[in-house]
């Protein structure tokens, strides 16, 4: 019995890598943009749980009950995109709330696995860890670093650079071959890749971190 998910952009970088290598084993551990269940497997997992992430806890869930939820890249579905930055902060720091919610309920049962799954869960298992070491240290450190003070962030960080285009560049490729495939056109824009690379991160981890928040200090959940 299998599940259908579609996946379209989730996290900053690193969840957008992982749908790549989803792609090429087809399986996900995610929810996506669009997703397809079959009712006989929902309701045998309990339903949609009462949760603000109730898309991707429910696809653990499903991993967690040993069902299989394949990935399709042709199913192309887009997010509806916040036009005001104050709403494309509160969707995103929903979205890191659910996905905390999610590995609360789910996260121990599937790391025990031990298989394609796991490692997905492992994988956003460090995301609040990673979230909160670049807020709290690599953006202060970055502020120093203006000032001469290199303590935290020095010349050598730019080595990452290369890096982080690397991948970002594969993911490009692989989203315009899907594209191509389907006769969709990509629009180009460099400088927006250029802002992409340089600006993305420093704003989605702080958003991130305050969805962490929320869920740790129990705030009424908003959508």
């Amino acid at each position: 019995m299998k599940v259908g998910a579609v996946q379209e952009r989730w996290h900053p970088d690193a969840e957008e890598h992982l749908a790549a290598l989803a792609s090429g084993v087809r399986a996900a551990v995610l929810h996506g943009a669009f997703s397809v269940y079959q009712t006989d497997s929902v309701r045998e997992a309990g339903g949609w749980p009462d949760m603000i992430g109730e898309d991707i806890t429910l696809t653990w869930a499903l991993l967690a009950e040993g069902r299989t939820v394949t990935f399709e890249a042709t199913a192309v579905a887009f997010t509806a995109v916040p036009t005001q930055f104050r709403r494309f902060v509160r969707q995103r720091s929903r979205w890191a709330r659910g996905m905390i919610e999610g590995l609360g309920a789910y996260g121990w049962p599937l790391l025990k696995k031990h298989n394609i799954a796991s490692h997905g869960i492992a994988i956003n298992c460090l995301f609040p860890w990673v979230d909160l070491c670049y807020t709290f240290a690599f953006l202060p450190g970055l502020v120093l670093a203006c000032f001469g003070n290199f303590a935290i962030v020095g010349p050598l960080t730019v080595a990452v650079l290369p890096l982080n285009i690397l991948l970002s560049w594969l993911m490009y490729r692989l989203q315009r071959g899907v594209y191509e495939e389907m006769r969709l056109k990509v629009r180009e824009n460099r400088w927006g890749f250029v802002g992409y690379l340089l600006l993305y991160q420093p704003i989605m981890s702080p958003i991130a971190v305050s969805g962490y928040a929320q869920k740790l200090l129990r705030r009424p959940r908003r959508w």
